[in-house]
């Protein structure tokens, strides 16, 4: 077999084949033999069928089989043997088998990019300090209450309160999103919860047991997904049940029954500590994302479309998941729309593995066998499966390479945190998540039209 491999450009490589007449002959041979012990035709015995008569009647489809069989083993040997790395399927041109004459066919390829990294100890990262606020501790302790909250069913009234825990049946659309017909309970009291943020508060005092009610509104605000801001909702809400809520008063006896504590203020330290715990972890997840910003900004190389493509569509699958969960139907999502929407992002993220890899093999740094058995425990324990039949399941697919690269890649963004040049930050975080960049483009927008109503003048 001779191979041709050209560059098209740095993430795309063309590779044509020519198989001499000689390698193709014992395919055919195998495929039509193959073909006339399976194939019943009147007048014959099994597997006594001439071969021109399979040429006849099969010739098509045989050839196109053997020629994706030599197709397939060809790109493989090809792969193999100098080392191109595919980050997709490979595309092949149109393919013919020509009796005597030796296979040819073109394959075109997109690779991960060969990049040498560059500037990447010393990456200049902020850190905030960790803090709690009395707003999340008292948010905190709320949640104990209403998680040793009794529910008491409510008879003879025959309209929602404010503060009622209803059962409700609800179906409608969300924007170009379906609803599908399902059971929900909503705390009328929390109106940034349950199933759609704004929902609770337009299902106070509405007649219970009766038939549907119609709830049409703009999503917008905080808790609001970013793919469903601005969406309209039209829903049809039957309310089935209400109960009423009996919660726990904030005191010591509460503090009891959660088992944690045995005074109040006891359950207060703890939670404090918690919510520390949990900001630090936020923190290091911060200056992760981080990382690969600033490793874009130092190493300027092309990336392969058809990665870039993949990781939108890994983002684009998230997003249907979430949707899914909240009960939307997330066939009516435009996957090609959504992929151009998350590009950007999708481009971001795929450029950063390729550096964080690239830098994961330049150190040294690999995935030991006990590595590997602890973040399988780790995904076993989080799935309540056995670890060991994970693992060989995990084997037998061929992804436990993927946990191997999720280790490289661990480590090395552990090592530049390690190495990075940290600023601690005393005020505020000068990275921005976007919830937090969401709001304050809200409030400063909120501020722009006061100020314009106080320059304009009263008629």
């Amino acid at each position: 077999m001779q191979i041709t491999i050209e560059d098209l450009s740095p993430v795309e490589k063309r590779v044509e084949f020519e198989l001499p007449w000689s390698d193709v002959v014992p395919k055919l041979e195998k495929a039509y033999d193959s073909l006339r012990r399976g194939v019943r035709l009147p007048g014959f015995r099994p597997g006594k069928v001439p071969r021109a008569l399979l040429e006849k009647m099969y010739k098509r489809q045989v050839e196109d089989e053997v020629a994706r069989d030599l197709v397939e083993h060809s790109i493989g040997q090809a792969i193999r043997e100098n080392q191109i790395q595919p980050v997709a399927p490979p595309t092949v041109e149109e393919l013919e088998i020509k009796s005597g004459s030796p296979f040819k066919f073109t394959a075109r390829v997109e690779v991960r990019s060969q990049v040498t990294p560059k500037d990447y100890t010393g990456l200049p990262l902020s850190r905030r300090p960790a803090a709690v606020t009395d707003e999340q501790i008292t948010e905190a302790l709320e949640g104990y209450r209403r998680r040793l909250t009794e529910y008491k069913p409510v008879e003879g009234r025959t309209e929602t309160g404010d503060t009622d825990v209803v059962l409700v049946e609800l179906s409608g659309r969300i924007g170009e999103h379906k609803v599908k017909r399902r059971e929900v309970g909503i705390d009328l009291e929390n109106d940034g919860e349950g199933p759609l943020p704004g929902l609770a508060s337009r299902l106070r005092h509405k007649p219970v047991g009766g038939g549907p009610i119609e709830v049409d509104y703009t999503l917008s605000g905080d808790g609001v997904r970013p793919e469903l801001e601005g969406k309209q909702v039209h829903l049809h809400v039957t309310v089935k049940e209400i109960r009423e809520k009996k919660v726990p008063a904030l005191d010591d006896e509460m503090a009891k029954d959660t088992g944690e504590a045995e005074t109040l203020e006891g359950l207060r330290a703890k939670v404090r500590e918690r919510l520390l715990e949990t900001d630090e972890r936020r923190i290091k997840n911060e200056m992760t994302r981080g990382v690969p910003k600033e490793l874009i900004k130092r190493n300027e190389f092309a990336g392969a479309p058809a990665l870039i493509e993949r990781y939108a569509q890994l983002l684009v699958n998230r997003a249907k998941q979430q949707l899914m969960m909240m009960g939307i139907d997330a066939e009516s999502v435009d996957d090609a729309k959504m992929r151009a929407e998350v590009r950007t992002e999708a481009e971001e993220e795929a450029r950063g593995s390729i550096l964080i890899q690239a830098i994961a093999e330049r150190e040294g740094l690999t995935a030991t066998d006990a590595d590997v058995q602890k973040r399988v425990a780790e995904l076993a324990a989080a799935r309540n499966e056995n670890p060991k039949q994970l693992r060989a399941e995990l084997e037998k697919d061929h992804r436990i390479h993927q946990i191997e690269g999720q280790i490289r890649e661990q480590k090395a963004l552990d090592m530049l945190i390690a190495q990075a040049k940290i600023t601690e930050e005393s005020a505020p975080s000068l990275i921005v998540t976007p919830e937090q960049a969401k709001r304050e483009a809200k409030e400063n927008e909120a501020r722009q039209k006061s100020a314009k109503a106080k320059k304009e003048p009263t008629p």
